[in-house]
């Protein structure tokens, strides 16, 4: 199982078609720059006397932002109304999306990329992969940044979604108002607006937890939470944000996701059963984690210009967009299934107790195979024993049914 584009879509509507999130992070002079877009920036820390002055990180403290664009003026102009809306996404972005470990700043470089309005990023793409390399990075014990980052939104409401361990129980959701706007609409996660707060020791909890995950069958994981393909969403159970659906055709292609240094790889084709799809054998495995996981902003100072340094793999997600993905027709044939209705159980979950009994759909083929090699090498044998001397015939008898 894997967090995908679907999810990125359904949870957060965040859009997937767009120019891949990769540019200069080059931080020098970002004090002045960060000044002339939203009119001020975060005060240099003083230094004592004979002091050694501390490396600041290129962004804003969250408290302070909060203490200079909480209110935006009620009698403010176009200008000071696009600032204040540029802070408050940068503010958004930096807690929500790109979450680090720590919570305490907004970086700058989110800052920048909020430039233009209508930039025309793939945030969603570029949401997944933060997703991916901060919880590759949360399994290092040498990971230093105080926990799992990324965008725990999605990842809370995928895991309540589809596995019954940890979900908190829900309670029913306030009316929306959408102001007459359908873009204003709630996502999927709205589902999880209201949920009970569990109170207990963490440790026994974490014990419980680990010990319900191991003992999970296929059977207890909702595979498809959004209903079946292809009619994705008609199960939820409030007006959905048409931008939950709006790209559902890039849910499949396999492609790059890229977040500036941080590039992972969406393979759709590994889960196929998450899109009630007929599931292949999964392709040959590739180790990317000595190219790629060894590039990042700490280790990698020098390089800047990441839309540069990584433009194969951006030629390679646009070429992703521009393809369509074209469904499979069904993996079997009614007429050589003895149950085909069986195959529509096993699309649907119930696979396990059928493969133990022996309903796969590859058995019908290879049984018909073999049954005529048999019987072709039976014949061969029977007319090479009436043309060997001493044969006979009469006394040897070949029955094949």
């Amino acid at each position: 199982m894997a967090v995908t584009l679907q999810d990125v879509s359904m949870i957060t509507a965040l859009p997937i078609e767009g120019k891949p999130l990769c540019m200069s992070t080059d931080f020098e002079g970002w004090r002045q720059q960060m000044e002339a877009l939203i009119g001020m920036s975060p005060p240099e820390p003083e230094v004592e006397d004979g002091g050694k002055k501390d490396r600041v990180p290129a962004g804003a403290p969250f408290t302070w932002i909060a203490a200079n664009f909480a209110h935006c003026p009620e009698d403010a102009n176009d200008e000071v109304i696009q600032r204040y809306a540029r802070v408050y996404m940068w503010y958004v972005i930096s807690r929500t999306i790109f979450a680090d470990g720590t919570g305490k700043n907004a970086p700058w470089m989110w800052l920048k990329a909020l430039t233009v309005f209508d930039n025309k990023f793939t945030w969603g793409s570029a949401a997944l992969a933060t997703l991916y390399r901060q919880l590759d990075d949360a399994c290092r014990r040498s990971t230093k940044d105080g926990g799992v980052g990324g965008c725990m939104l999605l990842l809370s409401v995928w895991s309540w979604e589809r596995l019954p361990v940890g979900r908190p129980k829900t309670s029913k959701w306030n009316t929306w108002d959408d102001h007459g706007n359908p873009v204003r609409l709630p996502t999927w996660a709205y589902k999880w607006d209201l949920v009970s707060e569990v109170a207990s020791e963490v440790n026994l909890l974490y014990k419980q937890y680990t010990n319900e995950m191991d003992s999970l069958t296929t059977e207890q994981v909702e595979w498809e939470p959004y209903g079946a393909w292809p009619n994705f969403g008609d199960a939820h159970p409030f007006e959905l944000n048409p931008l939950c659906l709006q790209e559902k055709h890039l849910w499949l292609m396999c492609c790059p996701l890229i977040c500036n240094w941080v590039v992972e790889f969406h393979l759709p084709h590994c889960v196929m059963h998450q899109f009630g799809l007929f599931q292949p054998h999964p392709p040959e495995w590739v180790d990317t984690d000595t190219q790629l996981h060894r590039l990042d902003r700490r280790r990698q100072r020098k390089i800047k210009d990441w839309h540069k340094h990584y433009k194969n793999y951006v030629n390679m997600f646009e070429q992703s967009e521009s393809t369509r993905v074209e469904i499979c027709p069904p993996a079997y044939e009614e007429d050589i299934l003895e149950e085909p209705t069986e195959y529509d159980a096993l699309a649907h979950g119930d696979y396990n107790k059928l493969i133990r009994e022996g309903y796969q759909t590859s058995f019908a083929p290879v049984l018909n195979f073999v049954h005529k090699e048999v019987k072709k090498q039976a014949d061969e044998s029977e007319d090479i024993l009436e043309k060997t001397p001493g044969g006979k015939k009469e006394n040897l008898h070949f029955v094949f049914s």
